[in-house]
């Protein structure tokens, strides 16, 4: 369904792109820029952290907002999230995270859920419902330069997905 829709929007698009070329003098009406904006939407050529996680995790991740973006050694980086739970997670949940150095692996670790959402104010167990997280977290500014691969994949106590987030991170001399 979600191919047909795609190929469905594909298609418009073109075409209005068409139109356009052979009616030069003519605008074309009846499509705004709001539609266009929603269905083909600009993404920037660099997204510091992405959502991998697939529909059926327990995670539905609504919004991840890194402010500044990308960002910088030696400043603080604001963190604004949501994402609804769709079942309530308990303690001996965990999370997997891979860091690199550009194809260098830096650190393979396995991290308890429960000891680190305390470092944001959080507790487990986590409710199922909306979950909101905002925090700040200021880099050192040591950081050597460099592009930096994070992959975090966040599981249940019995080995259930509940998340997955990758974040990429060029830090410039």
């Amino acid at each position: 369904m979600m191919l047909i829709k795609n190929l469905i929007y594909l298609v418009v698009f073109l075409s209005l792109f068409v139109y356009a070329d052979s009616n030069p003098v003519e605008p074309y009406y009846g499509i705004s820029e709001n539609i266009l904006a929603e269905y083909f939407p600009v993404r920037p050529s660099y997204e510091t952290i992405s959502n991998c996680g697939k529909e059926d995790y327990i995670l539905d991740i609504k919004y991840i907002h890194i402010t500044p973006d990308p960002p910088l050694k030696g400043k603080e980086v604001d963190i604004d999230a949501a994402g609804y739970l769709k079942e309530t997670v308990d303690k001996g949940s965990y999370i997997d995270i891979v860091v690199k150095y550009g194809l260098v692996k830096l650190l393979h670790k396995r991290l308890d859920l429960c000891e680190e959402i305390q470092k944001v104010g959080k507790q487990c167990p986590l409710e199922q419902g909306d979950q909101v997280l905002q925090h700040t977290v200021e880099l050192p500014k040591e950081i050597p330069p460099g592009k930096y691969i994070v992959d975090a994949n966040v599981y249940t106590p019995d080995d259930r997905p509940i998340a997955c987030l990758k974040a990429t991170v060029v830090f410039k001399p």
